[in-house]
């Protein structure tokens, strides 16, 4: 068995029930989860991407894991198969999205890429993350979450986010 890793995963829907989704993501994620579960609220976000999308319903988690960033890249692309994810093009609507952020202090480049490279662009990512790790080192540039995330509102204005309890009609 390799060593347990704290892991963390952006969790996205845009497409109805994303409540719902959402929930069955974290289902598949626990299955996996060696303890040390972490979420964050669940933030609706606009879209990122082509015109025309809903906005998403966002999330992180966070967890410790035994695989290798391999294993878990394969299992998140395979769980969204299993959910129902169907393929529409890059930054599409979805209606799963589970992307590992960190794997530990590792780097790797390839596939997996990790960190994911757009850590410190994206708000929906960013301000779900800084809630569950605002201390938690970026392993490329050793800055801390809070700090990447208040580097990215010096550039950008910050995006409506609103807290989501359950399903919306």
């Amino acid at each position: 068995m390799e060593s347990l890793e704290r892991v963390f995963v952006a969790l996205g829907s845009n497409l109805a029930p994303r409540y719902k989704r959402l929930g069955e993501g974290r289902d598949m994620l626990r299955r996996v989860s060696c303890g040390g579960w972490l979420e964050s609220p669940i933030y609706e976000t606009p879209p990122v991407g082509p015109e025309g999308q809903g906005p998403y319903f966002n999330q992180v988690v966070s967890f410790w894991y035994s695989g290798s960033p391999k294993q878990l890249l394969y299992y998140l692309k395979g769980s969204e198969l299993l959910l129902g994810r169907k393929p529409r093009g890059h930054w599409n609507s979805r209606e799963i999205d589970l992307d590992l952020l960190y794997f530990g202090n590792k780097t790797m480049s390839g596939r997996p890429n990790i960190p994911h490279v757009e850590i410190p662009n994206r708000q929906f990512v960013l301000v779900p993350l800084n809630d569950i790790a605002p201390d938690w080192r970026d392993p490329l540039n050793c800055c801390t979450v809070k700090d990447l995330l208040a580097n990215l509102l010096t550039r950008e204005k910050k995006i409506p986010f609103r807290t989501i309890t359950g399903e919306e009609p």
